[in-house]
Parts: C-alpha cells; structure tokens; sequence
C-alpha cells in the first residue's frame, strides 16, 4: 500500500471518527495501524476532541434542549403561566375565559389522540384529563351564563358534554369513560322524557315505548362497531339491555309500587337475558375481548 492510500484511509478515519461513526478507541486503533505508529501522535489524537470542542456551540446547545434540564424549565414555564391565570382569571372578560378554557381542553385533547398508540396508563391520563375538562367546561359556562337554573339547558348543554366524553373513550380506548358518557346520555333522555312526555303518567306497558328507542339505537350501535371491532363496542350492548329496564329502575328510583304483574314482568326479562348470556357466553366473552368480529360468529 503506497503512501497515498494511507492518507487516504487514514483521513477517512479521521472523519468516522469527528462523526462518531465508529468509537473514539476503534478509530484510535486504526488511525495508529496504518500511520504504523510515526505519523500518530498524542496530539493528532487530541485533534478531533478539540474540534469537538471548536463545534461544541451548537453540540451544546443541541443537547440543553434534550436535557432534564430543559424539561424541568418547560414545566416551570408552564406552572407559571398556570399560577398567573389562575389568580388572575376572574378579572378576565368572560369570552376571554371560556376561550382559555377552550383551548386549554382542545390541546388536552390533541395530546390524547397523539398518544393513542403510547403506553396505555399515559393515554388513559390524558384521556381521563380532557374528560374532565370538558365536564368543568360545561360547567362553568352554565354557572357563568345563569343558565345552570334553567333543566332544560342543563339538559342541552351536559348532552353535548357525555357526549363529547363517548367520543372521548373512543379516542383514548376507555369503555370507563364511553360508559360514563353513554349512561349520562341515557339519563339525560330519562330527564328529557320524565319533563316533555310526562312518561310517570303513563302506564307501565307504554313506558317500555320510550325505552325502546334508546334500547334498540345502543344494540343497533353495539353491532356496527363490534363488526369494526372497536374496543368500545361493548359498552353500547350492556347499557341497551340495561335501557330494556327503565321503567323498573324509575319505579325504584321514585319509590313506585310493584304489584305482581310489574314483578312477573321483570322476573321474565330476567330470565330471558340470563338464559341469552348462558347460551351466548363464548360468543360474548370473544366479543368483550375483541377476538370476534361479531356475536353468534
């Protein structure tokens, strides 16, 4: 090998090792092989530290910003800007403070969906954290605007809350939170019905018509979304089967009297809901688990 190849070569190494492509040792060892111990001295193998150290500005600061370092000031950044808007958030115009709120809980909810494929415990945090926001949304806007006086509003304005918190569940894969979100829906239909069609005047046997809508649309809800295998699916199956049962849980919940036809009538929905989760036990646990596409398969 002539002289020329050895400076090619060994300039070479020079540059694996001022990229780090190779160890400091590895390029050391190298450098000295084909130098054959001459042209190799001390100071030529100081040469790329002190460039390292020329470069070191940008390296530097590169390197503040991936630290613990930087983490710990982003966090005292934003605990100040916390402390100052929560002392100071009463004296902002009203718009101003349900537009915080806002965006406060639409970034949440981006950092929810952006760590839908992370580890589960921070994805169930960020998830369970835009839920509640959206509940303190809700709110605050019906305290702030006297609205929370009004059922109606009340009404209209948690609807879009659980709402929101289905979605929520679905995002973050929380049957927990979907269930609250759809059992809250379901109750504000309850509210709904017990105001306009005054349903506590009506005969058990018609009641069981206002609970069939909601009864029929989770089941029917439960079918499209298991067939796409979405973990939440079940959460619309239990609660249509508990939705079969409302008139028994509002003579429960307002102290109604049940006389044997009421109680034979309930016993038999009981029988038949048992018998059906015997039967259909496999199917149901594969289902729950995600493994089947759909019941009875």
């Amino acid at each position: 090998m002539n002289q020329q190849e050895k400076k090619i070569i060994i300039q070479e190494i020079r540059t694996w090792r001022d990229s780090k492509l190779l160890p400091a040792e590895y390029c050391d060892f190298l450098l000295n092989l084909y130098a054959e111990g001459d042209s190799f001295s001390a100071e030529e193998q100081n040469r790329p530290r002190k460039n390292n150290r020329t470069n070191g500005g940008g390296e530097g600061l590169r390197q503040f910003f991936n630290s613990q370092a930087s983490l710990v000031l982003l966090v005292m950044g934003v605990l100040l800007l916390f402390v100052i808007f929560a002392f100071n958030f009463t004296l902002f115009p009203l718009p101003m403070q349900i537009g915080v709120l806002a965006l406060v809980t639409v970034v949440v909810y981006f950092l929810a969906i952006r760590s839908g494929q992370g580890p589960a415990l921070k994805r169930l945090a960020w998830t369970a954290t835009s839920a509640v926001l959206v509940a303190v949304d809700g709110y605050f806007y019906l305290s702030k605007t006297g609205l929370i006086e009004s059922r109606g509003s009340v009404i209209g304005v948690m609807s879009v809350v659980f709402l929101l918190w289905v979605l929520t569940g679905g995002i973050g894969r929380s049957r927990l939170i979907s269930g609250i979100g759809w059992g809250g829906l379901l109750l504000m239909y309850a509210m709904l019905i017990e105001r306009i069609a005054e349903i506590g005047s009506s005969p058990y046997g018609v009641q069981h018509f206002y609970w069939l809508i909601p009864a029929i649309l989770s089941l029917v809800l439960a079918y499209l979304l298991g067939r796409g295998r979405v973990y939440i699916a079940p959460v619309f199956f239990v609660l249509g089967l508990l939705s079969l049962f409302g008139p028994d849980l509002r003579l429960l919940v307002y102290g109604g009297s049940m006389d044997f036809f009421i109680q034979a009538i309930i016993f038999l929905k009981l029988a038949v809901l048992i018998s059906v989760v015997i039967v259909f036990r496999l199917d149901l646990k594969n289902w729950w688990d995600g493994t089947s596409v759909e019941i009875g398969r």
